[in-house]
């Protein structure tokens, strides 16, 4: 049995190779973490703490914590009465890290980012804040060039495996070994990812109660529900917090793509649609895809063509549609459903690998009167791009994909389903030879290895 007191792995996330890296620099740049609220940014920042001698943790949300930026912008100053408060004594050569969390509080503190990096070189400073963004645009100098930031999202598939203590099955699959014996394990354990999630408090729950799902409804209840009462801090104005209300209730429903103006059969403006979804994209519940129709690198997305949205994490979605045990059960699912899923699924995975604030996703279409095509997503590989279809059962047509192919430069293509990794010697309907790699879904992760190892 899976005991509590080895859950040391529970927790551990990608993104603390690059921030061990940035522990050892002997002048770092201050580190802003950005992400939803709920995604593991304060436990991250407490296990890479133990890499330094001291650790000085405030939270802005407490006044006892916000009152040491209250009567002077001298950061040295702040240092000192941070450390005689701690009554912390550092000698020379000591690692100290500064941790300010929920940092959107007092925009002031975001610019002296920049004065902890000239002034005290060697402090090691990390910032935090679920509603960063709102923040940004009240800071009076951001420090630009002078602080580093990386993005934490939900835990990916792999981060699953260690947190449940499966360590054999993670090394295969960081091993890239998907041999056809071991197809039904991975998707067991995928499968119970796609319920649980990657909210590290709904993993926690899950683990501690020994993989039992019987107490996630209350951990998903909650954290929805911190996330509707947020909403009055994105707008003052009462007609918005209707609006962002209206959206919170319909967007999980809307796994396809959609126009402002018909959205959840709304009686709002379209701008008013549009601003709101905007706000809940800076508190990064959801995010909006928007297609390209490009196929060369730089992908540009097309604003005036409808976009999908991009929910935080698949298993609250799940859970606020019901299908939980749908989903575990095998039953059958309507297509569109079941495919919205997936296709969520797997973009899921792919915005886990990025830690970039910055980094964009799109998926392709052709709209014309005579055709319509869409691919589900474009990564960009090698010198080109590397078309990716999603295929919520063991095979599917595509024509879509063809057509992709048959307008750029790639000879390689991926089709992700549920079934084993397979390589296939295929030809478009115009006669254009390519290699098709069938991907499982719980392979998502690893698919730009998995085309590099055979192009």
């Amino acid at each position: 049995m899976y005991k509590i007191e080895s859950l040391k792995a529970l927790f551990y996330r990608n993104l603390e190779v690059k921030l061990r890296d940035w522990a050892n620099e002997s002048k770092p740049k201050p580190l802003i973490i950005r992400g939803a609220r709920q995604v593991g940014k304060t436990t991250l920042v407490q296990k890479i703490s133990r890499q330094f001698d001291h650790f000085i943790s405030l939270n802005l949300e407490k006044s006892q914590d916000s009152q040491f930026f209250a009567h002077t912008d001298n950061v040295k100053l702040i240092l000192e009465t941070l450390l005689i408060s701690q009554k912390m004594v550092v000698d020379e050569g000591d690692k100290v890290l500064l941790f300010i969390d929920e940092i959107q509080q007092n925009p002031q503190v975001i610019a002296l980012l920049r004065y902890f990096y000239e002034e005290l070189p060697q402090l090691h400073v990390i910032a935090a804040g679920s509603l960063l963004e709102f923040a940004l645009g009240d800071v009076p100098s951001m420090p630009v060039g002078r602080v580093e930031q990386v993005a934490l999202h939900p835990m990916s598939f792999d981060e699953f495996l260690l947190a449940n203590g499966q360590q054999l099955l993670y090394d295969k699959w960081n091993q890239l070994s998907f041999e056809p014996h071991l197809h039904a394990l991975f998707m067991d354990s995928y499968m119970k990812y796609l319920v649980v999630g990657g909210m590290p408090a709904a993993v926690k729950q899950y683990v501690e109660d020994e993989f039992s799902l019987m107490r996630l409804p209350k951990i998903f209840d909650n954290i929805w529900l911190s996330y509707k009462e947020d909403v009055a801090k994105y707008q003052q104005s009462q007609t918005n917090q209707k609006v962002l209300h209206f959206i919170m209730e319909h967007v999980p429903y809307e796994l396809d793509r959609f126009s402002f103006a018909q959205f959840g059969q709304n009686l709002y403006k379209s701008r008013e649609i549009s601003e709101a979804f905007g706000q809940l994209e800076k508190a990064s519940i959801l995010s909006l895809v928007y297609p390209t129709t490009s196929l060369k690198l730089p992908l540009v997305p097309n604003y005036q063509k409808r976009p999908r949205i991009q929910f935080l994490d698949t298993g609250m979605l799940l859970y606020l549609n019901k299908q939980q045990a749908s989903i575990l059960l095998g039953k059958n699912l309507q297509d569109q459903f079941r495919g919205g899923i997936m296709n969520h699924a797997v973009w899921q995975e792919i915005i886990a690998r990025s830690d970039s604030p910055l980094a964009r996703h799109m998926f392709w279409v052709r709209e014309e009167s005579d055709t319509n095509a869409e691919v589900d997503l474009l990564l960009p590989f090698a010198d080109g791009i590397l078309p990716v279809e999603v295929k919520s059962g063991a095979s599917g047509r595509l024509r879509s994909l063809f057509e992709c192919i048959d307008r750029t430069d790639a000879n390689l293509a991926v089709r992700v389903l549920d079934n084993h990794l397979s390589i296939e010697k295929i030809s478009t309907i115009k006669g254009k030879p390519f290699t098709l790699v069938n991907v499982p879904l719980y392979a998502v992760g690893k698919v730009l290895e998995i085309a590099n190892s055979i192009r």
